[in-house]
């Protein structure tokens, strides 16, 4: 199948792993510890232990998968490299799943772009599971999977096609018009708009706050619609570099478009609002 990139790097992350031979046994001494007794199966790799678990699977059926998927949910909601191990083999077992997803989500979108957003769905949905839940572990799964790939592809179409905070390169805003860059008027709300954005934390006295965005938060947080804090958040979230950064401090690129997503929901919201009162 064309663009299927995403699933087949898992599928070759796989293989890396499973070359090594403490993973395989670290998985089989917690299936044991978990009351998952593969009986006289001791041998081979964490590929060799997985393939095992499937073909009891068809065997046993559901009552079976729901055992062994438990014990290694449990571990996947912690923390650490044993975590994350755990986190993986579930994942690698969803895969056949996630590639009917991606294909049941795909419309017209691309293969691998969709497909990309439901192994990162899956991930988190793998990793939060609550044990708690009764009924078949892997379809509840799949489909937490589809509902959080569901709302971030419909919240990036949203994003994608969201009018434009910035106003054009000739025009400045004032009181949520657009008037000539060269009207007085503009240069004396935009040196009040500076002064309001530093007074609020928004940028600092060497930044500049000529942009929409900034007068829409100094509005929002003046009228009591927005609070300081939340505001200096989002002009953070808007500079260049911002997701990067928030990946290296451990968000995942799915928790980003999540929270931009909500971002841009919530001043949507608010910029109706600003529309109104001007």
């Amino acid at each position: 199948m064309n663009g299927t990139r995403v699933f087949e790097s898992l599928n070759a992350e796989w293989a890396l792993v499973c070359a090594e031979s403490e993973p395989g046994e670290t998985v089989l001494g917690w299936l044991q510890e978990g009351g998952v007794l593969l009986g006289e199966y001791a041998a081979g790799g964490l590929g060799d232990v997985l393939a095992e678990l499937e073909r009891r699977d068809r065997a046993q059926g559901r009552a079976h998968s729901d055992r062994w998927l438990r014990v290694l949910l449990e571990r996947a909601a912690g923390e650490g490299a044993g975590a994350l191990l755990a986190a993986r083999v579930v994942v690698q077992a969803m895969v056949p799943g996630a590639v009917r997803l991606t294909q049941r989500l795909r419309a017209s979108r691309d293969f691998d772009e969709v497909g990309q957003v439901v192994a990162a769905c899956l991930y988190q949905v793998v990793r939060r599971y609550p044990l708690r839940r009764k009924g078949g572990v892997a379809a509840n799964l799949l489909l937490e999977t589809l509902h959080l790939a569901s709302r971030e592809l419909k919240a990036e179409a949203a994003e994608l096609n969201a009018v434009p905070w910035q106003p054009a390169p000739d025009s400045a805003v004032v009181a949520g018009h657009l008037v000539a860059a060269d009207d007085p008027a503009a240069a004396a709300w935009q040196a009040v708009l500076g002064q309001q954005a530093v007074a609020a934390g928004l940028v600092k006295d060497d930044e500049a706050a000529d942009d929409a965005l900034v007068e829409l938060l100094v509005w929002a947080v003046a009228v009591g619609r927005l609070d300081a804090e939340r505001a200096r958040a989002i002009v953070k979230e808007s500079r260049a570099g911002a997701q990067a950064s928030a990946e290296r401090d451990g968000v995942s690129a799915v928790a980003w478009r999540q929270r931009r997503s909500r971002t841009v929901r919530q001043l949507r919201a608010v910029a109706d609002e600003w529309v109104q009162a001007a």
